[in-house]
C-alpha cells in the first residue's frame, strides 16, 4: 500500500492506494502508474463527487490534481450504507497517471509547423488533428507534403513537447482556407497506420460515388479548358487583356449567393419529393 493525493471535493486528500500493473502508454510508450483506491464520503456528497469522477474519465478527461502527477479515472464504483445518523457512501475507483498531450510544435520533413490547436487521440492507431497558420516558403513546402502523398505516402513526424521520437504517419483529411493575403490556416489530420492492413472504405463513404469524383474530374477540366481557350483567344489578338481578365474574375470560383444556390434545388420531377 501506498499514499496517493487527490484533489477531491475541494480540497487535498490523502488515500491509501494499492499498486496495479502500470500501463504503456499509446502515445509515448511511458510506464503510466495505475492505483486503486477505496475511501468514504457522506452520502450527501455522493453526487458531487460522481461528478468529478465522471469529468476525469473518458477521451475528454479533466484529470484530478495530486501533489506529484495527474490522474485520470479508469474505474469507478460506489455502494452506500445507511447508519444510525447519516447514508455512507463507499467508492472503489481506479486511476491512472495522465499525460500532458501538448503539443509545443510539429517536425515533418523539411518544415516545422506550431499549431494553434492540437488533438491527439489512440483507438486502435494514433491520429493527430491540428490547426495551423502557414505563410512564405512555407505555404508551398506543406502543399508539397499534401499533394505528394501518393508517391510518399508515409514520412517523419516528430512531436516536441510529447515525445522527441518520430512517428511514421501520413496525411488524412486536409482542409485549408485563405486567411488573408499570403497566409493560409489549415485544419489537418495525421494518421500512424502504416503497419496495419488496408481498411476497406465504408460503404456510407461511397455515397454518390462514382458520380462525384466523375464530377469533380469534370469540373476541374472545364476550368482549366477555359483558362486554355482564354489564354489562345487572347495571345491571338481576338480577346483584349482586360476582357481576358474579366473572364477570368467572372469563372474563379466563389461562395455562391442565395440565389445562385437556388438553381441547385430545381428539379424535374417534383412530385418525386411528395411524403
Amino acid at each position: 500500500m501506498t499514499t496517493v493525493s487527490l484533489h477531491l471535493l475541494g480540497e487535498i486528500r490523502q488515500l491509501q492506494a494499492e499498486g496495479l500493473p502500470a500501463a504503456v502508454s499509446p502515445h509515448t510508450g511511458r510506464s503510466l502508474r495505475r492505483y486503486a483506491l477505496e475511501f468514504r464520503v457522506p452520502g450527501r456528497r455522493r453526487d458531487e463527487l460522481n461528478a468529478e469522477l465522471d469529468a476525469s474519465s473518458g477521451d475528454d478527461a479533466q484529470p484530478l490534481l495530486g501533489t506529484d502527477a495527474a490522474w485520470i479515472v479508469t474505474g469507478n464504483r460506489y455502494s452506500y450504507s445507511v447508519g444510525d445518523r447519516s447514508e455512507v457512501c463507499t467508492f472503489r475507483i481506479e486511476i491512472q497517471e495522465a499525460e500532458d498531450l501538448r503539443v509545443s510544435s510539429l517536425e515533418l520533413p523539411g518544415l516545422t509547423l506550431t499549431p494553434t490547436s492540437y488533438k491527439e487521440t489512440v483507438e486502435d492507431v494514433l491520429v493527430a488533428t491540428f490547426v495551423v497558420e502557414v505563410s512564405g516558403d512555407d505555404v508551398a513546402r506543406l502543399e508539397e507534403l499534401i499533394v505528394a502523398r501518393d508517391d510518399q505516402e508515409y514520412f517523419d513526424v516528430v512531436r516536441r513537447g510529447i515525445s522527441d521520437d518520430p512517428v511514421r504517419m501520413r496525411f488524412g483529411r486536409c482542409l485549408w482556407q485563405e486567411a488573408e493575403v499570403g497566409v493560409r490556416r489549415h485544419n489537418l489530420t495525421l494518421v500512424a497506420d502504416e503497419d496495419r492492413p488496408p481498411v476497406k472504405v465504408p460503404s456510407f463513404a461511397l455515397i454518390n460515388e462514382p458520380q462525384l469524383t466523375r464530377t469533380t474530374e469534370r469540373t476541374v477540366a472545364t476550368a482549366q479548358g477555359l483558362e486554355a481557350l482564354v489564354e489562345e483567344l487572347r495571345t491571338s489578338g481576338v480577346l483584349s487583356d482586360e476582357a481576358a481578365e474579366r473572364i477570368r474574375a467572372a469563372a474563379a470560383p466563389h461562395e455562391i449567393t442565395a440565389h445562385e444556390a437556388r438553381e441547385y434545388s430545381r428539379t424535374r420531377r417534383l412530385d418525386d419529393y411528395e411524403d
